[in-house]
């Protein structure tokens, strides 16, 4: 799938621990998470059981009870088979930034929203020669970003918008509204490259929010802006539907941020 820089080896359960999910969420958030992606609350089987995941060339994969993994989306032609879940942390290409996870603030809405809803399987952003990620300059500077089924639709559940949310450490959780639909008579999704940009453009809109204020935590290590994190440090690698109507970015930089992992 892509060019695996990993020479230890690793096993199925340790997507709860160097998966993207794992290090963006934190392990027990991404256990969470993981569990109402894949239904897994409705089963007293492990989902790594569940599911059959598997890990193979730097990613693991769902091989288990394929149909209840997540809905299609209109336009959208088939899942990949066996589908991709998550990829291995490549450590020594920089910090993965920690977020907050958002949901929403009561458990009605948490029900309808997250655990009953239809969430889709992460979005990974490989290029065709195999490296994941790019870097938030270049997708904003460039048209062509020779994307690995970039000119297909993106799995965003058939709406017709959808929210990009960011819960960067030490800011306020921030959002951003963005069309799923593109601008023909059809109203085709958007193709996977489109949506890319989006997360680009939000991302960097982000940093323009809050680059020119203190984060509301004193000292914080994720401190963006002169002196900090900048747009220049950062890559963007995927997106998780957290809830029916919103997506976040995975996030690396390509410098390394040290902090207190109880923070």
């Amino acid at each position: 799938m892509y060019s695996d820089t990993h020479t230890s080896p690793a096993y199925p359960s340790d997507i709860f621990v160097d998966g993207f999910l794992a290090t963006t969420f934190t392990p027990r958030d991404a256990g969470n998470y993981l569990t109402h992606l894949l239904n897994g609350h409705h089963s007293q089987v492990p989902l790594v059981q569940l599911y059959g995941i598997t890990y193979s060339n730097g990613a693991w994969y769902i091989t288990q009870n394929l149909q209840s993994v997540q809905q299609p989306t209109p336009g959208v032609t088939g899942i990949p088979s066996p589908p991709l879940l998550d990829f291995r942390v490549d450590t020594t290409a920089g910090s993965v930034v920690r977020q907050r996870r958002w949901h929403p603030a009561n458990e009605v809405d948490v029900r309808r929203h997250i655990e009953d809803a239809a969430l889709q399987l992460p979005v990974f952003f490989v290029s065709h020669d195999g490296t994941l990620g790019y870097r938030l300059q270049d997708i904003l500077q460039n048209t062509e970003y020779h994307l690995r089924n970039g000119y297909q639709p993106a799995p965003l559940g058939g709406r017709t918008t959808t929210h990009i949310r960011i819960g960067w450490q030490g800011y306020p959780d921030w959002r951003r509204q963005i069309p799923a639909r593109d601008e023909t008579s059809e109203r085709r999704p958007i193709t996977l490259s489109r949506f890319m940009k989006y997360i680009a453009t939000s991302v960097d809109k982000f940093f323009r929010d809050n680059g020119v204020q203190d984060p509301a935590e004193p000292g914080q290590p994720w401190a963006i802006g002169q002196g900090g994190v900048t747009q220049n440090d950062v890559k963007i690698i995927g997106a998780v539907h957290i809830s029916a109507g919103c997506w976040m970015p995975i996030l690396q930089l390509t410098t390394y941020v040290f902090w207190n992992e109880d923070e």
